[in-house]
């Protein structure tokens, strides 16, 4: 059986922090000299034109509001007693030298939140991380194919564990590559299969510090994997890349001494999607393929996904959504390469393209 399960975010225990401040003014607009959620509106590595900054601050509109609502939200659910707890025990654990698992671990027996408190906090950072993935994906909407390139990984993410094998090819494609860690174990490690979010049109093999950490330091493995924009190519393009990915994991499990029964995949946003996709597909692998990798299973042990999508039928979310314009969406419309103000009118050999990816369950060739 498949299943979906959230990992348990010891993280939240420490506060969410805002970053105020940018070193490239032309990042985002500037209205003062520390705008809240600043960093948000930001991509690393690009920068805007007049008209992208003009939609930019339409943007800010739009999400600050929500933002600030959460963060207010999130800053009621602890206690002043509790606040102090967390501040005393943070110092203490990091003289001590704690560091990772270990300062998380001092925090948390500190704080003692009750059920309610942690559910609560879950519950909002799941909505802060969707806010989050949004405006990522209408900031991706604005750029243009060069600027996409021009997209670098925060700096959190590049400074991480160096992967035991990095731009590992899977497939053909430039973007068919993975950065792959290999727990060290005397027998096979599950892993855990990476797929990084971006509205389809943007983002690179990353994947937390956090838990690149908990899951070396529990015997499991990860790979971190890219796959091809729409931009590149349409539905299902992204969809066969990342199912390709866990074949070709499969392919080298003896090499790498990965357990091909114990296969996950994590993500946010379009990662997320992906992630669910594979989990709930029927299997792709096809035995008389002429193709090794392509012989191998794509059937996953479960997901673990934040900020996920269920579907990207948008003829199903406009009736999931039915007051709303959600199924427009930029991002979906260049998924398939469509005019979503036409739904109803798009010529028949479109619709089955969604169709096929999204609701019939079927294998087919790639």
């Amino acid at each position: 059986m498949r299943h979906i399960f959230a990992l348990p975010i010891t993280l939240l225990l420490l506060g969410i922090t805002i970053a105020h401040a940018q070193d490239n003014p032309r990042q985002a607009p500037r209205r003062e000299a520390a705008e809240p959620f600043q960093q948000m509106f930001s991509l690393p590595g690009v920068d805007f034109n007049e008209s992208q900054l003009a939609e930019v601050a339409k943007l800010r509109e739009q999400f600050v509001p929500k933002l600030e609502e959460n963060q207010r939200q999130w800053n009621a659910i602890v206690t002043d007693e509790q606040q102090r707890a967390r501040r005393e025990a943070f110092q203490q654990a990091r003289d001590a030298g704690k560091t990772g698992q270990a300062l998380r671990d001092a925090v948390n027996a500190a704080v003692q939140l009750s059920d309610e408190q942690k559910a609560e906090q879950t519950k909002l950072l799941g909505q802060r991380n969707q806010l989050a993935a949004d405006v990522r994906s209408k900031l991706l909407e604005l750029l243009t194919d060069e600027q996409r390139t021009q997209v670098r990984l925060p700096q959190r993410v590049q400074q991480q564990k160096p992967p035991t094998q990095a731009n590992v090819k899977y497939g053909p494609h430039e973007r068919n590559v993975m950065d792959l860690w290999l727990a060290d174990s005397d027998k096979p490690t599950p892993i855990l299969v990476s797929i990084h979010g971006g509205g389809f049109l943007g983002g690179d093999k990353s994947v937390s510090p956090q838990l690149l950490e908990q899951c070396l330091e529990s015997g499991i493995s990860v790979a971190a994997i890219t796959y091809r924009f729409s931009s590149q190519a349409i539905a299902p393009a992204s969809f066969h890349d990342s199912a390709r990915a866990v074949q070709f994991i499969r392919h080298h499990a003896k090499q790498w001494n990965i357990n091909p029964a114990k296969v996950a995949a994590t993500g946010g946003s379009a990662g997320a999607g992906i992630s669910l996709w594979l989990g709930f597909h029927d299997d792709l692998a096809d035995a008389n393929s002429d193709d090794p990798v392509l012989r191998e299973s794509t059937r996953l042990s479960c997901m673990m996904v934040v900020g996920g999508q269920t579907t990207y039928d948008p003829r199903a979310i406009r009736k999931l959504f039915p007051e709303s314009d959600t199924y427009k969406h930029g991002a979906l419309a260049r998924l398939y390469d469509v005019d979503l103000e036409q739904l109803d009118n798009l010529p028949d050999g479109e619709i089955p393209i969604i169709r096929r990816v999204f609701s019939d369950h079927t294998s087919h060739k790639r």
